[in-house]
């Protein structure tokens, strides 16, 4: 209800006229530019890095991940008829899970301190392999659209230096080199960071007050398909056939089964690209969501 009723703000808020579409531009630039790279930065350097890394947890997770990505951006192409440098938008919106809002809440509630540990492995990797897959699928493909090449030097170093990608290798950097940020630069950050999802919500529903809310509705019933349900399928067998731990299993299922993140309307708001599909996914997805999430919590809890 929260998530619904912020969104639901900016949206009554756009539509009387009192914020305009320039609010909502603004908003998404802040976040693209400050409060997501503050938020990953502070995130990744304060961030215990295990000892051994559990790699049958990560593979059942991140390779169906992975083929979720590949699917939504093949069937953006074939089946929707997105253009070449959309297909990477597809893609994060059929497998980039909502974990922070909703996901995070959920298991704690759910699982206690028993699912705080595989929960915050995934919180902490879902950003550091998405974000760059996506960014360099959106750059990458957007110059091989406008010159009819591959991409140069040039376009790589725009993605390097791409402020979301950027914080990512800087906070992982400053993690292993042990750096203890000053007080008043982490309270900064923190600041930054927790000023992120309301001004995305908002920005979402002052995004939805410009489109027909009715309608449109094919390219959101492939996502949701997708994310909602697929994914989640996928993760289960994966964790079935690596031999995960049965509670690390519950939380990644439940995780793999959370809506569309606001993340992938912040990407398509800066790029430009499908804003549209995306917001509305979002909110589909969000609503199915409850019904799955609700479903999965009865089974594992009895």
């Amino acid at each position: 209800m929260p998530v619904f009723g912020t969104v639901v703000l900016g949206y009554g808020l756009a539509r009387s006229g009192l914020f305009g579409p320039d609010t909502g531009t603004g908003l998404i630039r802040f976040m693209y530019y400050l409060a997501i790279p503050a938020m990953l930065f502070r995130s990744l350097l304060q961030a215990e890095l295990p000892a051994s890394i559990p790699w049958a947890y990560l593979t059942a997770f991140y390779l169906p991940s992975l083929i979720i990505f590949a699917v939504g951006m093949i069937s953006a192409r074939a089946i929707l008829g997105w253009a070449r440098h959309e297909a990477g938008m597809a893609g994060m919106a059929a497998s980039y899970s909502n974990m922070v809002l909703l996901g995070f809440p959920l298991c704690l509630s759910a699982f206690g301190p028993a699912g705080a540990i595989p929960m915050f492995i995934l919180l902490a990797t879902q950003s550091t392999l998405l974000f760059p897959l996506t960014t360099y699928a959106l750059e990458v493909n957007a110059t091989v659209c406008s010159t009819g090449a591959r991409a140069h030097f040039g376009t790589i170093t725009k993605l390097v230096l791409n402020p979301v990608i950027l914080s990512m290798m800087l906070g992982i950097t400053a993690n292993l080199g042990g750096l203890v940020l000053p007080v008043v630069i982490d309270r900064s950050f923190e600041l930054l960071s927790a000023a992120g999802p309301g001004c995305a919500l908002v920005a979402l529903g002052i995004n939805l007050a410009e489109y027909k809310l009715s309608g449109g509705y094919r390219d959101v019933a492939l996502f949701v398909v997708l994310k909602n349900f697929v994914h989640p399928l996928l993760v289960w067998l994966g964790c079935l056939g690596l031999n995960v731990e049965t509670s690390w299993t519950y939380v990644a299922v439940l995780l793999a089964a959370m809506p569309c993140g606001l993340n992938a309307f912040i990407f398509a708001s800066q790029y430009g690209v499908q804003q549209e599909s995306v917001s509305k996914c979002i909110v589909v997805s969000t609503a199915v969501s409850s019904v799955v999430a609700a479903m999965l919590l009865l089974n594992f809890t009895n």
